[in-house]
């Protein structure tokens, strides 16, 4: 009986998911947005180790803005000016991990073209919900496995070398856990631009911080993001295999009576908060079958409620809302 009950949800699950919304049923041929990833990482690495000078020279001034990111932040040797700064670079270039890396991101993206067309057309969405938005320039780098994204103002940069998919052997030699290599693969880099694009836009706006207001920002990122890819698997948006969110949706009421009985909800400790939002190998206080993360999916079925229960609500109106626990309320969501 209960194998019965399953299948009869998930496929009713599956027909759902095949409906279109009314988000997704825009016609975005009139708007002029082309996303094309530059690729830093290859005119990096084809520079001459032992004449950096005039060669480093052209490419900050290609990049400005990202080089320093990049040379300050990711992969931390300081500015152009510092003591030993061209030592460091080549050290960086000559690494044996790091060229190990390079070679390999040249290996499984020799372009970037199923990349740049997945986010010309989520971003082309995002101009037409949010007309008078900016559109970021995306950069591609390699940093020896260092950081996945970055944002700085109008740039979103995707470290390519943390995308080779989840078997490749050095995410298991550096030590990296299987829960965060499994989302460590090609198909993931276009809902993980767009969301980091959506944090950099969209910050925390509730006055009150706690696990639900936490849940509903997360899960409204998320809603946004699957509007913006609509072709994307759900699982791949979350960050889940197929078989956790086939156990989330089995488990939607249990864990939503977990938060309510054991009143997680409005918890304020932002160490206990993190435990259910962070990415883990499972969700606290949830089954060790749960993926991490799992409240964050809870968060966007409550926004998605809300949103099919207010036709009206525009993708802007929503970021705009400042009182989460009023999503909840309007959503009337009940799992």
């Amino acid at each position: 009986m209960v194998r019965t009950v399953i299948s009869i949800m998930v496929l009713g699950v599956l027909l759902t998911s095949c409906k279109k919304h009314r988000l997704d049923s825009i016609d975005t041929s009139g708007i002029d947005v082309a996303v094309e990833v530059l690729r830093f990482d290859s005119e990096l690495f084809t520079l001459n180790p032992d004449s950096l000078e005039g060669q480093l020279s052209r490419l900050n001034a290609k990049y400005g803005q990202f080089s320093d990111l990049f040379f300050e932040g990711i992969i931390r040797i300081g500015k152009p000016e510092s003591p030993n700064y061209s030592q460091y670079l080549k050290a960086f270039l000559v690494d044996t991990m790091v060229r190990h890396a390079y070679r390999d991101v040249q290996t499984v993206f020799p372009n970037l073209d199923a990349v740049n067309t997945s986010l010309t057309d989520a971003f082309k969405r995002y101009r037409y919900h949010f007309p008078d938005s900016k559109v970021p320039t995306v950069i591609a780098y390699v940093s020896g496995y260092n950081l996945s994204v970055a944002i700085d103002e109008n740039i979103v940069a995707v470290g390519l070398d943390r995308y080779l998919g989840s078997e490749t052997p050095q995410y298991r030699l550096l030590g990296i856990p299987r829960y965060m290599a499994n989302k460590m693969t090609p198909q993931k880099i276009p809902s993980d631009v767009v969301r980091a694009w959506l944090y950099g836009e969209f910050a925390f706006n509730d006055s009150v911080e706690n696990l639900l207001s936490n849940m509903i920002y997360e899960g409204a990122i998320i809603y946004i993001t699957r509007h913006l890819l609509p072709d994307e698997p759900e699982h791949i948006i979350h960050g889940f295999s197929e078989d956790q969110l086939r156990w989330c949706q089995r488990n939607e009421s249990d864990m939503w009576t977990y938060l309510i009985e054991n009143k997680q909800l409005f918890i304020t400790n932002s160490l206990e908060i993190n435990k259910f939002i962070n990415d883990a190998p499972f969700t606290s206080g949830f089954p060790q079958e749960s993926p991490g993360r799992a409240a964050v999916w809870l968060g966007y079925r409550i926004v998605d409620a809300f949103m099919e229960r207010n036709s009206d609500i525009t993708l802007p109106h929503l970021m705009s809302i400042g009182d989460y626990q009023e999503i909840l309320t309007l959503a009337k969501y009940k799992p």
